[in-house]
């Protein structure tokens, strides 16, 4: 599986808005730019929220001894 590319994803976004926005481009095109956009921005998402689930901060406990903790706390808890 090819690794996703956050930056190409995140400039390809911009591209697309500028697109839009600055065009007299027919609806039909529009739209295809709009659908393609908005795959993008939630692959961006899910790619985001995967890299956040690795982060691990470094913390000190009350004993001064260092722990690692996840960077986002399960929901999973309630």
């Amino acid at each position: 599986m090819k690794k996703f590319d956050f930056e190409a994803g995140m400039a390809r976004l911009d591209e697309i808005i500028t697109e839009i926005e600055g065009s007299d481009a027919p609806l039909e095109a529009s739209l295809a730019l709009y659908k393609e956009g908005m795959a993008l921005a939630a692959d961006c998402a899910a790619h985001l929220n995967e890299v956040e689930r690795e982060v691990v901060l470094l913390t000190k406990n009350a004993s001064g001894a260092i722990e690692r903790r996840p960077f986002l706390e399960d929901d999973n808890d309630d």
